[in-house]
């Protein structure tokens, strides 16, 4: 079953198709009221909309379907309006997925697994299929008029931006709006995403944006995922720029105006975030990895902001979800002082590996192993294990989907970094 610990997710038609959409409907549109609906650009996400709110209205429930939105705007409406948000998306997987990610009001999310599972059952399909037209235009033009008050103070910046042929739509004119040198790229929707993956990170992904930054003498680049809940950036000299540095920049800029508030930073990030943070006046918190988990978190302590190592940006200002375009007007305001180079540089104190992937048999149980074996150092049990000595760090995480183990290491230097690695990979066992 595509019921994932984050979201629902699978292959169109074979694991989500018409049938699946309209079982779901009809699951929770016996439990909620209004319901505000909007979908990515994947040709599965298109195939099955009227189904899916066919079954939310068969249980006598209303649809506000919004058309074609990122799913940050979609977070957005839900903010004192509708009981349900559902966004269509299967966020940056390849072309073949589809999905739905679902929200309570204010857009706190709900579990696949623990939620919404055990009221979704198969119906047969019913001899007619509504077709439901967009509605609600307000809540667009209000998001928009929010960012573009916010950015316009901003518009000297060349930026070049990439939206992936995804659903970023609004976003878009945003943008167009605000900086009027800006250059586009892949900015048609389009499900077979011929630009590249619909991923905001990665070298395949990144290429042409960075060339074009190079090519253009642009202040920046920014990219959007698939969905436009995770926004990479491109520094001036063409280089992609890790998620947890931006976390460190954004956190800055935010704590020039809340010194004293609590910033959360995701456990793969590296040792010069929370330095940062505390430098710049903040508290830092260690969260663990994944949206639901990271906004629970932060509205429990109040923290005002959360980055994440994926390039997923959270704002309290925005509601406790994801806001790339806050994300965007804090990284061009720390612009005015200083390039992203030169910010990129002087953050980058420690050697990262970035996220490994390695395939193991029985993750649990080589966790445990670990644990037993490094009992002598530091040991964090936030999410996986985390084991530090006064030059290095690592942590290791089981996978929510799959056999694997995903290893995050940091280290003074190369040496030390190789050195953990290897250790770590002996005791896996990598297959």
């Amino acid at each position: 079953m595509p019921f994932k610990a984050y979201d629902i997710r699978g292959i169109y038609p074979d694991q989500i198709g018409e049938e699946f959409a309209y079982g779901l409907g009809r699951a929770l549109g016996k439990s909620y009221d209004t319901i505000a609906v909007g979908i990515d650009s994947r040709i599965g996400s298109d195939n099955i909309k009227d189904y899916f709110m066919t079954g939310i209205m068969d249980e006598i429930s209303d649809v506000v379907y919004l058309g074609r939105i990122s799913t940050p705007l979609l977070y957005y409406a839900t903010k004192d309006r509708f009981s349900l948000g559902v966004m269509i998306t299967a966020s940056h997987n390849p072309k073949e997925y589809t999905g739905f990610k679902a929200c309570n009001k204010n857009a706190i999310p709900l579990s696949p697994q623990d939620e919404i599972k055990k009221e979704f059952k198969i119906f047969n399909l019913p001899n007619r299929i509504l077709h439901i037209r967009e509605t609600r235009k307000d809540i667009i033009d209000e998001y928009k008029n929010f960012f573009i008050s916010k950015l316009i103070h901003l518009k000297k910046f060349k930026i070049v931006s990439d939206f992936s042929n995804g659903s970023t739509v609004i976003e878009n004119s945003i943008l167009k709006e605000v900086f009027p040198y800006i250059i586009t790229l892949n900015e048609t929707p389009d499900g077979n995403f011929p630009g590249h993956p619909p991923n905001s990170i990665g070298l395949e992904s990144t290429k042409k944006i960075r060339a074009k930054v190079l090519e253009t003498g642009s202040d920046i680049g920014i990219i959007f995922d698939g969905d436009g809940d995770r926004i990479g950036f491109i520094d001036e000299k063409g280089r992609e720029v890790r998620g947890d540095i931006l976390s460190a920049i954004i956190a800055r800029e935010v704590l020039k105006e809340k010194k004293g508030d609590k910033i959360l930073y995701d456990l793969r990030s590296s040792k010069s975030v929370p330095e940062s943070i505390e430098s710049s006046g903040g508290i830092p918190i260690k969260s663990r990895v994944g949206h639901p988990f990271i906004k629970k978190l932060m509205r429990k302590e109040g923290a005002v902001f959360a980055g994440e190592f994926s390039n997923h940006f959270y704002f309290k200002e925005a509601g406790y979800f994801e806001s790339p375009l806050l994300a965007l007007y804090y990284v061009l305001k720390s612009l005015e002082k200083k390039s992203l180079s030169l910010q990129v540089d002087e953050l980058t104190r420690y050697i990262h590996s970035g996220e490994i992937n390695v395939k193991t048999e029985n993750p649990i149980d080589k966790i445990t192993e670990l644990k037993n074996l490094y009992k002598g150092k530091n040991l964090e049990e936030i999410d996986g294990i985390t084991i530090s000595d006064k030059d290095w760090w690592v942590n290791v995480r089981p996978s929510n989907t799959e056999p694997l183990l995903r290893i995050t290491a940091e280290a003074s230097d190369e040496e030390a970094l190789n050195q953990i690695l290897s250790k770590v990979k002996e005791i896996i066992g990598e297959k």
